[in-house]
């Protein structure tokens, strides 16, 4: 800033790869960055994001919410309730960092979100809606590295009431100050990642859990591919069993199929590891079952 309070120096690039939500309000949800819509009783603002992967998911929304029972149990005369969320940077360390394989700019880092008011032991909760079935890593951070007691979270799935939260938080220490060696200040960051699955119908669920000092900076949804289950075949001489481990078969998981000789005496398999055997067939004394 110059002596009459203009900016002056490099300006960062204008992000265009990052949702952006800036200090909001239930009365006012966007009044900074963002286009966020408030329900009709001014409870629960909702987001439209945009999906920066090559699914192009691009009908997932985020819904902010006070956890107002939360609230009530903290001071059932005078519940605390949320007026919104605003937007901080009291450390401004200029460094970019890389987080789950997703470059952070160092304007993301350093910025966060803090719940209005900011009283301890209440919760923002964070509602991620449509996102596709499948695992995704859930990575959250936040760049302040002053925050002395640190920063922590919820992340579960559930349905859209959401009543299924961890007792607990399970992210541990997101901030940027190290606790487990004295309070060091770490301005690359500490993010951490908790990996999720999703039916269909199901919802993301985050607590930004408040504790007076310091809030979030930034949170990466990144798609992952399920791990692909072991297939094998069990064989048993009665339908009955036992059946142990065709210790001849051999897996093509390339082509689905498995081959297994066909020994004089009969022989009963079970396919292990896929929900369905789509054919088999027997030919030169080999078994060739095709499996989903």
């Amino acid at each position: 800033m110059d002596a009459e309070g203009n900016a002056t120096g490099t300006f960062p690039d204008p992000l265009t790869d990052w949702d952006i939500i800036g200090t909001w309000t239930f009365a006012d949800p966007s009044m900074e960055e963002g286009k966020g819509i408030a329900n009709v009783d001014g409870t629960a603002v909702t987001w439209k994001l945009k999906d920066f992967s090559k699914d192009a998911d691009n009908d997932v929304t985020l819904t902010i919410m006070d956890n107002k029972s939360l609230a009530e149990q903290l001071n059932p005369e005078v519940p605390p309730y949320a007026l919104g969320m605003t937007a901080n940077n009291p450390t401004k360390e200029g460094l970019k960092a890389v987080y789950d394989g997703v470059v952070v700019p160092s304007v993301v880092k350093d910025d966060y979100l803090y719940r209005n008011p900011d009283t301890a032991g209440s919760e923002m909760l964070f509602r991620f809606a449509n996102l596709n079935p499948g695992t995704y890593n859930v990575t959250v951070f936040e760049g302040r590295t002053t925050d002395s007691n640190g920063r922590f979270g919820k992340v579960w799935v559930d349905d859209i009431k959401g009543l299924k939260a961890p007792a607990t938080q399970n992210t541990g220490n997101y901030s940027g100050v190290n606790l487990d060696v004295g309070g060091v200040a770490t301005p690359v960051g500490q993010p951490r990642t908790v990996t999720v699955t999703l039916k269909a119908g199901e919802y993301l669920w985050f607590a930004e859990m408040e504790d007076n000092s310091g809030g979030i900076s930034g949170m990466i949804i990144r798609g992952v591919g399920a791990a692909t289950p072991s297939v094998g075949v069990l064989a048993s001489a009665a339908v009955t069993g036992p059946y142990t481990a065709a210790t001849d078969a051999q897996v093509d998981a390339a082509a689905k199929t498995i081959k297994v000789s066909a020994t004089g005496s009969s022989r009963f398999f079970r396919v292990q590891g896929s929900p369905k055997i789509m054919s088999t067939s027997l030919a030169a004394g080999v078994v060739t079952i095709k499996y989903e």
